[in-house]
């Protein structure tokens, strides 16, 4: 199979990123996660009766939920907007003496680079803010949240790719990639919870073992509070995945490597469905 060249890959990334700015994307995205994140590091300890900016480590603590909520479903409609068959100049470039291959590989860094580059501006507008009432103590965990915020998103880009190509590029892609956040996001742990119930001790553990694993929400959680906080955040369960895994660093390093898999499986299985469609008929 004939390898993707770098300078059509390079030019096709350009291009895409050009078409998201001018979408106004990235612009969206920045100004309401700088809100959000913003708002989270205000009002984080409201529960407690204390509103005001919190530190690094806490901000980055208090965010992660929302991140796992928010960054899935923006780099998934992103993705979707991106591949939908809808004319113009996606349709184009497969006009062009370039492999589809390259043509997915060159979207989806462009997609990542207008995810890098909303992700950095947004952090980076309330970690300024919280740098300068609070103090650079515990920015650590924030990096740590944002490198986690970035592989995530990668992963979701990829992820919503695939499940666009295998609907046939059409509107009803959109459903479908809602319905895969609906299921990663919220319903999985629930079913993990369920499961707990019903199945006796010893395969409930290994049933929430593999679960970190089968769900790249809950890897990135884990591997997040882990390099953060520690395996004392998950109690008994936290302790015996670390144990099971040989340590703490390399649990975090097995948990970004399963990431790291699903983003390469993904923009495979999209690369596969791609050259096999007839993009005519959009099936």
């Amino acid at each position: 199979m004939k390898l993707p060249r770098p300078r059509i890959l390079a030019a096709v990334a350009r291009q895409e990123l050009r078409i998201v700015l001018r979408a106004r994307w990235v612009a969206a995205y920045v100004l309401v996660f700088a809100a959000l994140t913003l708002a989270v590091s205000y009002f984080g300890l409201a529960v407690i009766e204390v509103a005001g900016l919190q530190e690094f480590d806490r901000t980055a603590v208090s965010l992660l939920n929302l991140v796992l909520y928010v960054v899935p479903l923006a780099t998934m409609l992103m993705a979707v907007q991106s591949f939908r068959e809808e004319g113009g100049a996606t349709e184009q470039l497969f006009a062009e003496a370039v492999t589809r291959t390259e043509i997915l590989l060159g979207k989806l860094l462009g997609l990542s680079g207008a995810h890098v580059l909303a992700t950095v501006l947004g952090f980076g507008c309330t970690g300024v803010l919280v740098g300068w009432k609070v103090g650079t103590l515990g920015l650590g965990s924030y990096l740590v949240l944002v490198a986690f915020t970035l592989l995530a998103g990668i992963v979701f880009l990829a992820l919503a790719a695939a499940l666009t190509l295998v609907a046939g590029r059409r509107t009803r892609s959109y459903a479908v990639v809602l319905v895969a956040w609906f299921l990663l996001v919220l319903l999985f742990d629930l079913v993990i919870v369920g499961l707990s119930f019903v199945l006796p001790e010893a395969w409930t553990n290994r049933v929430a073992f593999l679960g970190v694993f089968l769900n790249p929400v809950d890897a990135t959680r884990v591997a997040t509070m882990l390099a953060i906080s520690g395996k004392e955040t998950f109690g008994p369960a936290g302790a015996q995945l670390v144990r099971t895994l040989g340590g703490e660093q390399q649990a975090v390093a097995l948990l970004v490597g399963s990431l790291v898999a699903w983003a390469a499986a993904a923009s495979a299985a999209a690369a596969a469905v791609l050259r096999r469609q007839d993009l005519h008929s959009g099936t």
